[in-house]
């Protein structure tokens, strides 16, 4: 009997073997033929053995110019129907749009994820008219359109660039918590890391002047960055920035890891003050999972993982006063309660965003649509 065969659809091999690793090898050993097509922007080296076959595209993330956009909608239309898959999942807008466009025309059943909706749908601009338009277009005969949070669901459905008969909302993109799981005890000296690129919306600037106010008052305390920067993105942080940061000894700069879980054990809080519509943030799931306390702001996608006064602490979005009063929160208050509230949060993972319950639901509807 043959396999059927999957294709998953992202704008980032790396990005895809860090956040869908876990459910491509699940669906492998479902006895799924896994194909990932993305562009080749990191070391392959984690897909050997995995069973993942893997096909090299070109994305241009950022760009508005529509003849490389064509491009990949070219591109992505001579593959499938090359490579006749039963069915694909795409990720992240382009993704989202050209691929569902080229799975449409060559008549094959499709899902697409909404990841977020970043600054796209933040101003009603040229940018977000012709997002809206592509959208509307490409997602007209996907068998289902999923998000990652209930805001962006409501958002898309509002516009009418989906039904909501087609829309539905899956718990973030899955963590692994048996490898995101913390081995050492809470530091008994209050601690904050960032985890991501280092971007403006995400907030890492308020971060850094939390930082240089806080550690005046609590100067054993320690303010880490962890992540890459991102040149051709609008909203990026220079390198040279970053140094002069580290250079009058506000924060340290841990660089790029492929394994966080060292740096997160090494404190007792992850900070993520994004102001940026996220879709649903790994770095706060993953973070939960090893126990960590969580500060995050009360904005879409970010309060999804937060239980105010729980397993962290919400704050105002774009406000430095209110980043300032969480995390004194946590340099005040004793270990104990740290180590308590870290706890909840790993129980609130295990319950909501496990990665197997994420392959639950892509397996019950792989199996429901083999039965169509």
């Amino acid at each position: 009997m043959r396999q059927p065969k999957i294709a998953f659809v992202g704008n980032s091999a790396l990005t895809m073997m860090n956040f869908r690793k876990g459910l491509m090898s699940a669906l492998v050993n479902a006895g799924y033929d896994v194909t990932m097509i993305a562009p080749q922007d990191g070391e392959l080296t984690p897909i050997e053995g995995t069973g993942i076959h893997f096909i090299p595209i070109t994305v241009d993330c950022k760009g508005t110019n529509p003849k490389n956009d064509y491009n990949l909608y070219r591109e992505l239309k001579n593959i499938y129907r090359d490579r006749h898959f039963d069915f694909v999942f795409h990720y992240t807008i382009k993704p989202v749009i050209y691929g569902s466009m080229a799975a449409g025309v060559c008549g094959i059943r499709h899902i697409s994820v909404v990841t977020g909706l970043g600054y796209t749908f933040i101003k009603r601009n040229w940018l977000f008219r012709v997002s809206c338009m592509l959208h509307k277009l490409a997602l007209r005969k996907a068998e289902a359109v999923w998000f990652l949070n209930r805001e962006d669901c409501d958002v898309f459905v509002s516009l009418r660039l989906v039904s909501r008969g087609k829309a539905h909302v899956i718990p973030g993109e899955g963590v692994n918590t048996e490898f995101f799981r913390s081995t050492r005890p809470m530091p008994e000296q209050a601690s904050f890391i960032y985890i991501g690129r280092m971007l403006r919306y995400k907030g890492v600037e308020l971060f850094v002047r939390a930082a240089e106010v806080l550690r005046k008052e609590y100067p054993a305390a320690r303010w880490k960055l962890l992540g890459p920067f991102a040149p051709d993105d609008p909203s990026c942080i220079e390198a040279q920035e970053v140094e002069n940061w580290v250079h009058r000894g506000l924060v340290e700069y841990m660089g790029v890891a492929r394994d966080i879980r060292p740096y997160l054990e090494q404190v007792s809080c992850c900070v993520l003050p994004s102001y940026f519509r996220e879709g649903v943030p790994r770095s706060l799931m993953e973070a939960a999972s090893m126990e960590r306390v969580i500060i995050t702001t009360n904005s879409v996608g970010c309060r999804e993982v937060v239980r105010d006064g729980v397993n962290g602490i919400m704050c105002n979005p774009n406000d430095l006063d209110s980043l300032i009063a969480a995390m004194r929160q946590i340099l005040e208050m004793p270990v104990e309660k740290i180590a308590a509230m870290g706890k909840a949060g790993r129980e609130l993972v295990l319950a909501t965003f496990d990665e197997r319950i994420i392959v639950n639901e892509y397996l019950q509807v792989l199996s429901s649509l083999q039965r169509q």
